[in-house]
C-alpha cells in the first residue's frame, strides 16, 4: 500500500468515526436518545487529552481529527446535561473512577505499550455505563453511530504500516468496542419492546 493511501485512510477513518455521531447529537437534542453522562464525560476527557498531546507534539492532523471528536463528544455531553438526564448509579461511579485512574496512569507512564494499555482501560471503562444503559434501556440509544465508529477504526487500522501492539492495539480496540456497542443496542432493541412507541399508538 502506498504512503499516500495510508495517509488518506488515517484521515478518513477518524472522520467516519467522529462525524458518524452527528446524527446521535441531533437525536440527543430532540430527546430521541438519552446518552449516559458518565460515558460521554470520560470519552470527552480522553479525546481532549489526546488532542492536547497531539498539539504539543506538533501533530496537527491528528490534533484536528481528535479535536473534531472532542467537540462532538463534548456537545453530546452538554446536550445530555441540558436535557436533565442525570441518571448516575454505582456502575457509573465505579466505571468513571477506574477510567480516571487509567487516564492518570496513561499520562504518567513513559512506556509506549503501557500507555496504550492505560488508554484502552480509560476508554473501555468509559464505555461500561453505555453498555449497561443499552442493555436495560436499548431504545434510549442508537446503534448506527457506534457501528460507524467501528468502521472508522477499522479503516484506521488499514493505515497501520507495521502491525504491532503499539501501532495497532488502539484502533483494534476501538473497532471491537464500537461494533460491540452497536450490535448490543441493535439486538436488544429487537428483544425489548419500545414503551415510548407503544405509548404513542
Amino acid at each position: 500500500m502506498s504512503d499516500a493511501l495510508r495517509t488518506v485512510l488515517s484521515i478518513v477513518g477518524p472522520l467516519i468515526a467522529a462525524l458518524g455521531f452527528l446524527p446521535y447529537l441531533k437525536e440527543t437534542i430532540s430527546g430521541k436518545v438519552r446518552p449516559r453522562i458518565a460515558s460521554w464525560a470520560s470519552w470527552t476527557l480522553v479525546t481532549g487529552i489526546a488532542t492536547i498531546a497531539a498539539l504539543s507534539e506538533h501533530a496537527y492532523t491528528s490534533a484536528f481529527l481528535t479535536g473534531i471528536a472532542t467537540v462532538i463528544e463534548g456537545s453530546i455531553l452538554i446536550m445530555a446535561l441540558r436535557k436533565g438526564d442525570y441518571d448516575y448509579n454505582w456502575i457509573d461511579g465505579t466505571s468513571q473512577a477506574i477510567s480516571l485512574v487509567g487516564i492518570v496512569a496513561w499520562l504518567t507512564t513513559s512506556n509506549a505499550a503501557w500507555a496504550i494499555i492505560f488508554n484502552i482501560i480509560a476508554d473501555f471503562f468509559g464505555a461500561v455505563p453505555t453498555f449497561y444503559h443499552s442493555w436495560i434501556a436499548p431504545h434510549d440509544e442508537s446503534w448506527k453511530p457506534f457501528i460507524l465508529s467501528g468502521i472508522g477504526a477499522s479503516v484506521s487500522f488499514l493505515a497501520v504500516q507495521e502491525i504491532g501492539f503499539v501501532t495497532a492495539g488502539f484502533p483494534i480496540y476501538l473497532a471491537l468496542v464500537g461494533y460491540a456497542l452497536g450490535l448490543n443496542i441493535y439486538f436488544r432493541q429487537k428483544q425489548v419492546p419500545d414503551k415510548a412507541a407503544k405509548a404513542t399508538k
